[in-house]
C-alpha cells in the first residue's frame, strides 16, 4: 500500500507524519519557506544528494507541503523551483483518537496563471 494520497484527496495522519519525520523534508520546507529554491539549490544548501531532494520533493509535492514554480533566468531559459505552502500543522488528541489539521498557503493569481499558461 502507497502513502501517497490521491490527487483529489487529503492526507492521512500516518501520510502526514511519515513526510514530516524525515530531516531532509523538514529541510526543505525550511530552505524553501522564504525563498523558491531548485533541487539543485536544496542539495547545495544540505548534505543530501539530489537524488534525496528529489525523492523528498515528490512526497511533499504528494501531500500539497510544496509546491512547483517556474523562474525565468536573463538566458530565456527557466528553472523549475519549490515553495514550501505549509503554514500550521495542528495535532490533537480527541477522545476517540488523534485528529490534525494543516494549514497551507492559497495558490496566488501569478501560480495560478503560470500553470495555466503551461498547460497551453
Amino acid at each position: 500500500m502507497s502513502d501517497q494520497p490521491n490527487v483529489n484527496e487529503e492526507p492521512t495522519l500516518e501520510t502526514v507524519l511519515s513526510v514530516l519525520e524525515d530531516e531532509y523534508a523538514r529541510a526543505i520546507l525550511e530552505a524553501t519557506r522564504t525563498d523558491p529554491l531548485s533541487a539543485n539549490e536544496l542539495s547545495d544548501r544540505s548534505d543530501a544528494s539530489l537524488s534525496t531532494v528529489c525523492r523528498r520533493l515528490e512526497r511533499l509535492e504528494a501531500v500539497s507541503l510544496v509546491r512547483e514554480r517556474t523562474r525565468p533566468r536573463a538566458d530565456g531559459h527557466h528553472d523549475t523551483v519549490y515553495v514550501a505552502t505549509l503554514e500550521e500543522f495542528r495535532l490533537r488528541l480527541e477522545p476517540d483518537g488523534f485528529t490534525f489539521d494543516l494549514r497551507r498557503d492559497e495558490e496566488d493569481v501569478a501560480d495560478r496563471l503560470r500553470r495555466l499558461w503551461g498547460d497551453l
